[in-house]
């Protein structure tokens, strides 16, 4: 075992590491306790194994650095009451920026596996009480995002957790979690079930069935920072365009072989962004029109959406392991 002067002091007990090629620490795993004083607290980073039978963390680092020596990241050995930005908040994992201001706080950080599910991990997450601008937030939340100056940038919702927030578009219910701009305005959120919104080329229902990964930096509904749409997906609505010369083209979200079972068929968000002059079009292809020389009407897509497990609790209710769903037509991911 090693040991390593820091800007925290010394580290213990070190089984491995790594280092830059100017010879910095850059990460290490630990066996005995350490503690590194922090203007977000005392963090104690992960050191003791779990016993047989017991929950398991993530496997990574005890303790990452830049190369200024600066903590990049700490997985902590306890759930641990941080000091944010925003109040107190009890956390596993927690990353900061180069400069020493935090970056994202986890406050669970176990290892999702055959013997312990997403929803065993939920049920140990406490819910997270925060007055916004945008609503209040009382829910169970897997992460916290924030701006170098210290403000909330986004916030990641467990599957299963709604809000209802404020939007330029009035009171939305929603799902997976909220962006913010460093001002507090809303930048995007995620639908908890399709809503239809009025865009500059009429109404779209907006609806993302496939928000993945472990953030919400980025949703159906975006916003521009003076409060303008200027992004939306759906896999709902279709949109029927006559050009100039009378040209007309159809353009809808489309099917593409499922995620979970290859040999179904799952429906391809189409996503819609707009500038005060123009709309571009992802769907099968690109597509970019002037708003003022095309004219566009909206169509339904028919296709019912199932099998899609983004947003359900991942629980014996889910479509995927033997449950009925949790939305009305059968699945767990909205539909027509």
């Amino acid at each position: 075992m090693k040991t390593h002067t820091t800007n925290y002091g010394e580290l213990k007990g070190i089984t491995s590491s790594s280092h830059y090629a100017s010879g910095a620490l850059k990460s290490c795993m630990l066996n005995q306790k350490n503690s590194l004083p922090t203007p977000i607290g005392e963090l104690i980073p992960q050191y003791s194994p779990a016993q047989f039978g017991e929950r398991q963390k993530k496997h990574r680092s005890s303790i990452d650095f830049f190369e200024n020596g600066q903590i990049k990241s700490a997985a902590l050995d306890k759930q641990t009451l941080l000091k944010t930005p925003i109040g107190e908040v009890a956390a596993e994992l927690v990353t900061f920026y180069k400069d020493g201001s935090i970056n994202r706080v986890f406050p669970l950080n176990g290892l999702i596996d055959g013997f312990w599910s997403e929803a065993n991990e939920r049920e140990m997450a406490d819910a997270l009480h925060l007055n916004l601008s945008v609503g209040q937030v009382n829910a169970k939340i897997i992460s916290l995002h924030f701006y170098p100056s210290g403000a909330l940038k986004s916030l990641t919702l467990w599957p299963g957790e709604a809000m209802e927030l404020e939007t330029p578009l009035g009171p939305i219910v929603c799902r997976t979690g909220l962006a913010l701009y460093e001002d507090g305005t809303l930048r995007s959120v995620e639908p908890a079930s399709p809503v239809e919104v009025p865009t500059p080329v009429g109404l779209i229902k907006a609806y993302d069935p496939e928000i993945i990964g472990m953030h919400a930096d980025q949703n159906s509904l975006q916003f521009s920072s003076t409060g303008q749409l200027s992004a939306i997906t759906t896999i709902h609505t279709g949109i029927h365009v006559v050009g100039p010369d009378g040209k007309e083209t159809d353009i809808e979200p489309y099917e593409a072989p499922s995620y979970i079972d290859p040999e179904q068929l799952r429906t391809v968000p189409m996503k819609l962004s707009f500038t005060p002059e123009r709309v571009q079009i992802e769907a099968r292809q690109s597509y970019d029109y002037s708003l003022s020389q095309y004219q566009f009407a909206q169509f339904k897509h028919t296709r019912v959406v199932k099998a899609v497990c983004a947003g359900c609790p991942g629980d014996e209710s889910c479509c995927q392991n033997g449950g009925e769903g949790v939305s009305d037509c059968g699945g767990c991911g909205g539909c027509g």
